[in-house]
């Protein structure tokens, strides 16, 4: 019958396809019985030994891979390491949240697709950068309501780098760079209750402003590596080295400055070095720990909290010790803020996973997770400084 069909192939080649024509037929039947049996089904049918044929492999089918429950997958989720502290419920923890902020027991609202990215008290409300819509605006949120906005930067013409209140809460510091690369650039001072321009710089190298103490407003030059930062008092003089730098080699770093005094600390070569006179060398070395930012300097003048390798670590400048606190190594620290003279804040996140957390944490105790409500646990939370 297949030379009457056209099969033109020698006959040697043709019984190999009768034969597979065969067992194709055969197992096909023998699996059509075995599912039309009663209670027959591929799970639930009794399984008999199929009859091997020639060149098949002997080896059972593997059962099927299980596809994992959102019960299995919760359960095996890795917990975040802070997961056995202690949770406190508090209201006074001042922060932004994208377009929601609290400080000083109220709650403000800004508009659908803003968010928060740095938060400062000041006398009459906190003062915060907002992205908003390709700007960046900053402006200070009123308990009335109302909102000053005290300038608008737009993305391809200034940038905003770094805001600072006043100790007395009542004029605000901010450098500005250039869009283009080579400026110009400028320090701006403004009252807070007006909005009205107070002092205006313009300086040949891009700054920010990282700090105002009763010392002046604390300058650091945005370049890499980095360099030794500034201290500028506007309507006096032009920005001042903290402590001069022989331009060989990138640094001393700022670490923090003393919010009573005229005092900063640095970091070069492994060590902690203290300044104590504007413009002179450090006073004071301190080789132990290799502290790095973010640091924060305590109400009192007294201790310094910093990053380090084995984790959050607080300097007391009286002697020289380090206390570790109960910070998990295993996290991102974004923010150390003091809320007391023996306690920190520690906003902190996940390495993996965006997942964070803000942590109380008193010297010589153990830290707890402040609960803030649903969106506690996101990134993009900020502390108010």
């Amino acid at each position: 019958m297949a030379d009457q069909i056209g099969d033109d192939r020698p006959p040697s080649r043709r019984g190999g396809l009768v034969t597979v024509v065969l067992v194709l037929g055969l197992a096909g039947y023998a699996l059509t019985q075995h599912l039309s049996a009663p209670g027959g089904s591929p799970d639930t049918a009794p399984r008999t030994a199929a009859p091997a044929t020639p060149g098949a492999s002997a080896s059972p089918t593997p059962p099927p891979v299980p596809v994992p429950t959102v019960a299995d997958t919760a359960a095996a989720a890795v917990p975040t390491p802070w997961a056995a502290f202690r949770t406190i419920r508090r209201t006074d923890v001042d922060y932004a949240l994208g377009r929601t902020v609290r400080s000083a027991g109220r709650t403000y609202r800004l508009a659908a697709g803003d968010r928060v990215f740095t938060m400062d008290r000041a006398a009459g409300g906190p003062v915060v950068f907002v992205q908003s819509r390709g700007s960046t605006l900053l402006e200070q949120l009123r308990p009335d309501g109302s909102r000053l906005v005290l300038e608008a930067f737009f993305f391809d013409s200034r940038l905003p780098q770094g805001v600072a209140v006043d100790p007395t809460g009542r004029q605000v510091a901010y450098a500005v760079t250039s869009g283009a690369a080579q400026g110009p650039f400028g320090l701006v001072v403004r009252d807070l209750a007006t909005g009205a321009l107070l002092a205006e710089r313009t300086t040949p190298d891009s700054y920010a402003v990282r700090d105002w103490t009763p010392a002046g407003i604390l300058l650091e030059v945005v370049r890499d590596p980095g360099g030794p930062p500034y201290v500028w008092r506007p309507h006096t003089r032009r920005p001042q080295e903290v402590t001069p730098s022989n331009g060989q080699q990138p640094g001393p770093f700022l670490l923090a400055a003393s919010p009573v005094g005229s005092a900063w600390a640095m970091t070069g070569s492994g060590c902690t070095w203290l300044v104590t006179d504007l413009g002179q060398s450090p006073a004071q070395q301190l080789c132990g720990p290799d502290l790095s930012a973010p640091a924060s300097w305590s109400p009192a003048g007294a201790r310094i909290a910093a990053r380090s390798r084995r984790g959050v670590q607080v300097l007391d400048l009286r002697t020289g010790r380090t206390v570790l606190l109960g910070i998990p190594r295993r996290v991102f620290v974004a923010q150390l803020v003091w809320t007391g003279d023996d306690t920190v804040l520690a906003a902190v996140h996940t390495l993996a996973g965006g997942r964070g957390a803000v942590l109380r944490c008193r010297i010589g105790h153990a830290c707890r997770r402040v609960a803030l409500g649903a969106g506690g646990s996101s990134v993009d939370l900020v502390l108010a400084t």
